[in-house]
């Protein structure tokens, strides 16, 4: 399937390399476009057979599906300017967050199909890149079914997929999206607790690492409810029991909840701008 992507920073040259690495998309058709050149030879040295298109129109004409990796504020006046030209577009996916779709069709020609996805990368590409991601996406009015399933393909490169309603987005973004970085905090904590314990850094940090990942394992092997996990391993009257008290102690839990809330209403100020 011939793939196009204009912008190849941090969020879309992830995604790409993602796709790539996972055989989702072939080099020898794909087609990106950057302003900066030197994003474009960057990714060529590492996939020789992928072309660089001239211009945003001719990534546009040379592609069946088409991703639009550019900062939010350049969506739809991407959008618009390759409308007028009159030529059918193909299926666009905006991986910008706050752009709705409503928006992006309004800018577009008549029977334009349009996705909304949004990465969990953040601020981060690394996420896509070790194909460990999570993308959720929202169809707009002109979707067939074979363009979801197209993106589908192309988007399951970088991790799990997940369809919600485009209402659900800002959630999506606050969970996933913002995500890592309250992983990396939580990770941060725990190497901190086994230094002031006499761990060395190193030890202490590999430690927390390897327990998250293999909780998360755990979580997705077994299909269990996380709570029913935790009493797994939760001895009465021993020492987990009591680091969780300590933790009830502390608001853990509300504040997890309060920084999804937190986030949540800072991506509804972006939109509303």
């Amino acid at each position: 399937m011939k793939t196009g992507i204009i912008g190849l920073g941090k969020m879309g040259g992830a995604l790409l390399r993602g796709m790539l690495k996972a055989g989702a998309a072939v080099p020898e058709e794909v087609w990106v476009y950057d302003h900066h050149h030197e994003n474009v030879q960057a990714l060529q040295e590492e996939y020789p057979g992928v072309h660089e298109a001239a211009s945003e129109a001719d990534a546009a004409d040379a592609v069946e599906v088409l991703i639009l990796a550019v900062k939010p504020h350049g969506v739809l006046p991407l959008i618009s300017s390759l409308s007028e030209r009159g030529a059918e577009l193909p299926l666009l996916i905006s991986i910008a967050a706050a752009v709705s779709l409503d928006d992006m069709e309004a800018c577009a020609s008549d029977g334009t199909r349009i996705i909304r996805a949004m990465p969990s990368l953040g601020e981060n590409s690394l996420s896509a890149m070790v194909l460990a991601g999570v993308i959720a996406y929202s169809t707009g009015n002109g979707v067939k079914d074979e363009d979801e399933e197209a993106a589908r393909m192309l988007l399951s490169g970088c991790g799990s997929v997940y369809k919600v309603a485009e209402s659900g987005m800002n959630a999506v973004s606050a969970i996933s999206g913002c995500g890592p970085a309250y992983m990396f905090t939580a990770l941060d904590a725990l190497a901190d607790a086994g230094v002031a314990m006499g761990l060395s850094r190193k030890t202490a940090l590999g430690l927390a690492a390897e327990t998250m990942r293999g909780a998360s394992l755990m979580l997705e092997r077994t299909g269990k409810h996380p709570m029913a996990l935790r009493d797994e391993v939760t001895s009465p009257g021993g020492t987990t029991i009591a680091a969780l008290n300590a933790l009830d102690e502390c608001g853990f839990r509300n504040a997890w909840i309060q920084a999804v809330k937190s986030a949540v209403r800072r991506a509804e100020e972006m939109e509303e701008r």
